[in-house]
């Protein structure tokens, strides 16, 4: 199958996986909070960027694992491919087992690290630990997803995770309706988690992504280095964008409590789905650009990685001004006003996802080329830098200053960065990247915003609900013309129109011209 149908196959069920994403939050958080109080549902949010942050343990090797067996996978033979996956399935066993440890003599101490009122302390170890066993059992079904991500199949893992959301949602209102309170959580997770590896199993078995006889290998402590040592880059790069994207329900908890780390939690529950919804073109396309880097293809690599770029980009700025048009209203509407949320935290929420958008797909370069380089430290350093600069500017400026920060380290640390990587490997000049390949969404920025600004203002008097749907319909209509138009790559229209039904490339070519 060619690399346009897996991206398209690939990036067509991600999206599906969003939108059950989204359903599920629309459904679960007003339950949730309907069953618990704010300050539970808070040490939850907490508890879930802790285990984040545990997770780490991974020390990179599952990218690393991931990125090497598309470099194997077309010749099994010589049993690397095999030898591979074993040694995956050995480490990620340990790693299970690190995370056991962790969890079981370190809960209490973090516990006290996050200030977990003394009512709430029993619960949230006993929690910590239950949560704990299940990301450690969610280990070991590592190996047999990097086959299918080898192999470009991410569509049937995604499969697997829609199921997953659906039954969690089922079995999340079934325990909170019986009385279980905060651990109905634990329970649903358990209960999906249990099902996963029949079906992974399953599915590779069937495509044939098992190594056959004789192609398995043997487990190797020189290929266990291997991984490692190119592991540990990607662990830093992970480590480094934990700090930066995944520590503000921690710093909001210690600078105001639990139920302001609720409030952010809610108010910014929006970001955190849109923020993939943004980058999965770009996860769509990477094995495709692994494959195409590894036959050593440069001028194909620059005109698919391009593309790529102004793609992401473009959809982060009309992700972003929808956002900031549309979020605090649906805050406000979804939650009955039971969250307080200023309009403001979205304007510079919005501001990041562009920001973030036109970044992201310069960082993930360095795995496509294998020459991660200094941004294995970069992205430490950003992290860092928002977490200090956050502590500093949130008691006077609250939320917004938290997020101010997030926009400044961005710019400052890997965005230059990544962009300055970018020039070198493509033999190009920095503003060539840094305006003219995003010239298109920059013009699409400039025009939706004003638009935005126009429509926020003109139906200010209105009702909330009303104002949500002038808001919501306008920002699809509206601003998906102006994506097309202005924002979406010329040649990937062309492309699509000579691959679309006659009637969906007529559609489109009326719409864009």
């Amino acid at each position: 199958m060619s690399r346009l149908k897996n991206f398209s196959r690939n990036l067509a069920t991600s999206y599906l996986q969003l939108g059950v994403n989204v359903v599920y939050s629309l459904i679960s958080i007003p339950l949730i909070l309907h069953w618990l109080p704010k300050a539970e549902f808070g040490m939850w949010a907490v508890l879930v960027q802790l285990m984040s942050y545990i997770s780490m343990v991974d020390l990179g090797m599952t990218s690393a694992v991931a990125r090497l067996l598309v470099d194997h996978k077309d010749d099994r033979a010589n049993g690397h491919y095999g030898s591979m996956i074993k040694t995956a399935i050995v480490v990620s066993l340990l790693q299970g087992a690190i995370i056991l440890m962790i969890v079981t003599l370190a809960s209490p101490l973090l516990a006290a690290i996050m200030k977990i009122p003394a009512q709430h302390e029993h619960t949230f170890i006993l929690l910590m630990r239950m949560q704990g066993l299940i990301v450690a059992f969610n280990f070991s079904l590592r190996p047999l997803g990097l086959m299918l991500y080898a192999h470009q199949r991410m569509d049937l893992q995604a499969y697997n995770d829609i199921f997953n959301l659906l039954a969690s949602l089922g079995l999340l209102v079934l325990f909170l309706e019986k009385g279980c309170g905060i651990f109905s959580f634990i329970y649903a997770n358990a209960i999906t988690a249990a099902a996963a590896p029949f079906y992974f199993y399953w599915t590779c078995r069937r495509l044939r992504f098992l190594p056959q006889a004789g192609e398995w290998g043997r487990i190797s402590w020189k290929l266990f280095k291997d991984i490692f040592w190119f592991g540990k880059d990607f662990f830093l790069m992970g480590l480094g964008s934990q700090l930066g994207m995944a520590s503000q329900t921690i710093v909001v908890s210690r600078a105001f409590g639990l139920e302001q780390a609720a409030a952010w939690s809610v108010g910014s529950k929006a970001f955190g789905l849109i923020v993939p919804l943004m980058g999965r073109p770009l996860i769509a396309a990477l094995p495709g650009l692994f494959e195409i880097s590894a036959r050593g293809d440069l001028e194909r690599l620059r005109a698919r990685f391009r593309e790529v770029v102004v793609l992401v980009a473009s959809i982060g700025v009309f992700l972003g001004v929808s956002f900031a048009l549309c979020n605090s209203l649906f805050v406000h509407f979804w939650v009955a006003g039971k969250i307080s949320w200023s309009p403001w935290n979205d304007v510079l929420l919005g501001t990041w996802l562009f920001v973030l958008s036109m970044a992201t797909t310069h960082i993930n370069l360095v795995s496509v080329t294998k020459q991660i380089g200094g941004m294995r430290y970069m992205l430490i350093v950003e992290g860092c830098c928002f977490i200090a600069l956050a502590l500093i500017l949130i008691p006077f400026w609250g939320i917004p200053g938290m997020v101010i920060a997030s926009i400044a380290t961005t710019i400052l640390f890997t965005y230059q960065y990544s962009l300055r990587r970018s020039a070198e490997y493509f033999d190009c000049g920095f503003m060539e990247l840094a305006l003219g390949w995003v010239r298109p969404c920059l013009k699409l920025a400039l025009a939706f915003g004003a638009v935005a600004v126009a429509i926020w203002f003109a139906d200010a008097g209105l009702p909330v609900l009303w104002r949500l749907c002038i808001h919501g319909v306008l920002a699809v209509t509206l601003g998906g013309i102006l994506f097309l138009r202005l924002g979406f790559p010329p040649e990937m229209i062309r492309e699509a129109a000579t691959r679309l039904p006659a009637p969906a490339a007529r559609l489109l070519q009326s719409l864009v011209y």
